[in-house]
């Protein structure tokens, strides 16, 4: 009898053990990785570059520092633009509902950390020179510009074999992708056509079907003789009267 129950109360126990334990490790995962949110950009090695060379022991020449603050600048420009591209697919993508919004949080954190990584740029370049600040960063853009162009003069020759290879490959596909007779809706528009065409058409009557030609030119040349002939005039009778007839009895009777 009490093997019976035990039994039973053990399992309820070790399932309810189990049910807590998952349930503590659960929340504590979720907690972690709402709190820790991944960087939209791994790591900016040209910060790295010029805080190692601020901490060096003996420090580094000035113009040194002054090249490596340009180049952290130059990358901080080209991640600006890379902000605004992305920005403006995530809010598309965002409106229809195919990126969540653990990416647009992300998105939000990569902008203020880029803005505070700009102000930080600024102030260490006031450390050189009063207002050289505001002048650094129209540098770096212009800098940025130029390399940008200068990738793409060098990855033309790349380009331009890949759009070359492309079109061949096409090309090739088209020549031998075999011609069949259209099928759907275009083919029966052109049976349509074929049959309004063919209704249009005169029909061909076949030579025994046809009448003599003798008959309709004899009928031809009796119509034409009949109206070429001219009309007999009808004798139009003259017009007698009483008065006519009496007086010539008178006439007949003096004369006697």
């Amino acid at each position: 009898m009490a093997t019976s129950l035990f039994v039973p109360v053990a399992y309820i126990t070790v399932l309810v053990t189990a049910m807590a334990i998952f349930s503590r490790v659960y929340r504590r995962r979720r907690a972690v990785s709402k709190t820790s949110i991944e960087p939209w950009f791994s790591n900016h090695p040209t910060r790295e570059v010029y805080m190692s060379l601020l901490a060096d022991e003996p420090p580094a020449p000035e113009n040194l520092l002054k090249a490596a603050l340009l180049s952290r600048a130059i990358t901080d420009v080209q991640r600006i633009w890379r902000l605004k591209d992305d920005k403006t697919a995530l809010a598309s993508l965002h409106t229809r509902g195919l990126v969540g919004d653990d990416t647009m949080t992300r998105f939000a954190a990569a902008e203020k950390e880029l803005e505070a990584e700009i102000v930080d740029v600024i102030s260490e370049a006031n450390t050189f020179k009063q207002g050289w600040g505001q002048f650094l960063f129209a540098t770096a853009t212009e800098m940025a510009q130029a390399e940008k162009t200068k990738e793409a003069v060098i990855n033309m020759h790349k380009t331009r074999i890949a759009e070359e290879k492309r079109l061949a490959r096409r090309a090739k596909y088209l020549l031998q992708k075999p011609q069949t007779q259209p099928s759907g809706p275009e083919s029966q528009v052109q049976k349509v056509v074929a049959a309004t065409g063919a209704a249009q058409s005169p029909a061909k009557v076949p030579l025994s079907q046809k009448e003599p030609s003798g008959s309709i030119s004899q009928l031809t040349e009796g119509v034409r003789k009949e109206s070429a002939e001219p009309k007999a005039s009808m004798p139009v009778p003259s017009a007698v009267t009483p008065n006519s007839k009496g007086g010539g009895g008178k006439k007949k009777g003096k004369k006697k």
